[in-house]
């Protein structure tokens, strides 16, 4: 049995996620090809199984992830699929949002889950997850990774409720703030060019390519506000309104 687990992560906690879920499927010796959707390829229908998983942005399933499902994820035969989302809160809505598409293309979701993950969005009025808080979670996520993986191996199903009008005002929030989420790079940061050491990270690893560096960093108007630029930064240069602030750690 093979299976392939496809993801996307911001700043790194649902990569720590999906590394936990490979982890589990190996000690029960089930080989599982770990895929980066950033790669912006087709994946072809030779699995036995299939594991998605991305963070939740405003609540659902961000339209990055949204595209790649339905333009790259290939169409099965009645395939078992795992569906995992990482969140601030205990809930997110994404499951619900995307699980028509993936029936549609011939997937049966046996396991759909959001887990908790310390928050790496803690700008303006949002708070960052305290450090008592992010042990608790830290902890909780491993227990997360075996029963997802022990679920559903067993076909044990398990999908996660979720409420339909939260989830469809979430996703009409969603589009509404895109226009916001596109400029929030180009609105609320700058660079201390002072510590910069111009590594150029932060283009490089831009999922939709909205940095360009030359002599200076330049926000184009297609961000995502997943932080990954300001949260990887190797020397914390990106300032937000002016200021800077503590890098997630955990």
């Amino acid at each position: 049995m093979k299976g392939l687990i496809a993801y996307f992560s911001g700043t790194g906690n649902t990569e720590y996620v999906v590394k936990l879920v490979s982890n589990e499927f190996a000690k029960r010796n089930i080989e599982c090809e770990i895929f980066n959707i950033e790669n912006d390829k087709r994946i072809k229908d030779e699995y036995d199984f299939y594991v998605f998983a991305s963070p939740i942005h405003i609540e659902v399933f961000p339209k990055f992830f949204i595209d790649w499902l339905s333009e790259k994820a290939p169409a099965v035969d009645n395939k078992r699929c795992l569906l995992l989302s990482t969140q601030a809160s205990q809930v997110g809505y994404g499951g619900r949002q995307v699980s028509r598409l993936l029936e549609r293309k011939g997937y049966s979701i046996v396991y759909m889950r959001s887990i908790p993950m310390p928050n790496n969005y803690y700008l303006g009025k949002f708070k960052a997850t305290s450090e008592d808080k992010k042990l608790e979670m830290v902890s909780e996520v491993s227990n997360e990774a075996v029963a997802a993986v022990e679920g559903f191996l067993r076909d044990d199903v398990y999908i996660e409720k979720q409420s339909f009008y939260i989830t469809e005002l979430s996703k009409l929030v969603y589009k509404l703030y895109m226009p916001i989420l596109n400029n929030f790079a180009k609105k609320n940061l700058t660079v201390d060019y002072d510590i910069c050491i111009k590594c150029k990270k932060c283009e490089k690893g831009c999922p939709v390519n909205n940095i360009k560096f030359d002599d200076a960093i330049h926000f184009d108007k297609k961000c995502i506000a997943c932080q990954r630029c300001v949260q990887k930064c190797p020397v914390n240069a990106f300032k937000y309104k002016g200021e800077h602030f503590e890098q997630l750690r955990w």
